[in-house]
């Protein structure tokens, strides 16, 4: 009876596709976002594994200063297939693991430093280049993006312990009261960071989320170091546990939770006169309040099974995050077809 009719192939297994299509529609619907439309992450990442010239990576990281940012083109509304992020990864991670061999074979610690630093800031640097390639204007140069993540993260640490400081009532939330007072300072030192750039050059959504995904590695991985230098100081073990499941968790953190924080200003920003009457506006409001929630619930004190918490907390970012992005490329697509009509 399964087997339809005779020399056809049984039909195959659509519900756990349907099962995360349908959280997806549920999650931007709730947030007033457009549905993600024609997404595959076999798709999305089909060239990591391919062979690539050694020079395109070269060429990637030599744009976006003015004289190196390429006109806009219909081609750059479309999603691209990043690819060097991974390239990244590998060699981030294959630095971290050279200190690791120095520490574990003679036990100088003049290597802790190296090995903290190295690995806290792999996998977050490796995500952030990730969404520097799916920047297709191509107009935020290397230069540019490491001055937000180094002045970034530290602003946005020194915004957060001020507010820490200040607003001490929240302590009644116990560890997620970082999910309140840390979204507001990344997102203080990602306005203030813009307000000192040249922002006619950077004038698309696309680039707000990567702005805020540059403060949100800064922040990450300043506070990972932090965390496994205060571990370290007691039990080195443990302090390698403790970079190694954080960088396992980073790319579903600080990274994206900025991002979607810094174009949910974004978005209500062209909406409103000025910041005030965009950080009450309620597009501002909704979606600012995805990352509040997820990083509140993320310091609960509960995982579930097997870290159920996190990848849940994970899945629902990231479904926000691209969502984001083909809006963003939907108006870079706009953009360029407006450019050729009046051209």
């Amino acid at each position: 009876q399964g087997a339809g009719r005779a020399g056809e192939a049984p039909p195959k297994p659509t519900m756990p596709h349907s099962k995360v299509r349908s959280a997806s529609d549920a999650i931007t619907e709730r947030l007033g976002l457009d549905t993600i439309e024609g997404f595959s992450l076999g798709s999305f990442f089909s060239q990591v594994f391919s062979k690539h010239d050694p020079e395109a990576i070269e060429s990637m990281f030599t744009v976006g200063s003015p004289a190196t940012t390429p006109a806009l083109n219909p081609q750059m509304g479309e999603l691209p297939n990043p690819w060097i992020f991974f390239r990244v990864l590998v060699g981030a991670v294959a630095v971290y693991l050279l200190f690791l061999m120095s520490w574990n074979q003679f036990g100088n610690v003049n290597v802790i430093p190296g090995l903290i630093m190295a690995g806290s800031f792999a996998v977050p640097f490796s995500v952030l280049i990730l969404f520097y390639e799916i920047n297709t204007p191509r107009n935020v140069s290397l230069v540019r993006l490491m001055e937000l993540v180094v002045a970034g993260g530290a602003l946005s640490l020194l915004i957060s312990l001020v507010l820490y400081d200040k607003l001490d009532f929240l302590g009644v939330f116990g560890a997620s009261a970082a999910g309140i007072i840390e979204e507001i300072g990344k997102l203080a030192a990602v306005l203030f960071a813009m307000r000192l750039l040249p922002m006619s050059r950077y004038p698309y959504r696309i680039n707000a989320l990567l702005f805020g995904a540059a403060v949100g590695t800064g922040f990450a991985a300043f506070e990972s170091a932090g965390y496994a230098l205060r571990i370290g100081l007691n039990d080195s073990s443990a302090m390698l546990s403790n970079i190694t499941l954080r960088g396992a968790m980073s790319p579903f953190g600080h990274i994206v939770w900025t991002a979607i924080a810094t174009s949910a200003y974004w978005r209500a920003r062209h909406e409103n006169k000025d910041f005030a009457s965009t950080v009450q506006s309620k597009r501002f409001l909704l979606l600012f309040s995805a990352p509040v929630a997820l990083h509140f619930i993320w310091d609960m004190p509960f995982e579930g099974p097997f870290l159920i918490k996190f990848w849940v907390l994970g899945f629902v970012a990231w479904v926000i995050v691209i969502s984001l992005i083909q809006s963003a490329l939907k108006e870079i697509s706009e953009r360029a077809g407006a450019a050729v009509v009046a051209a």
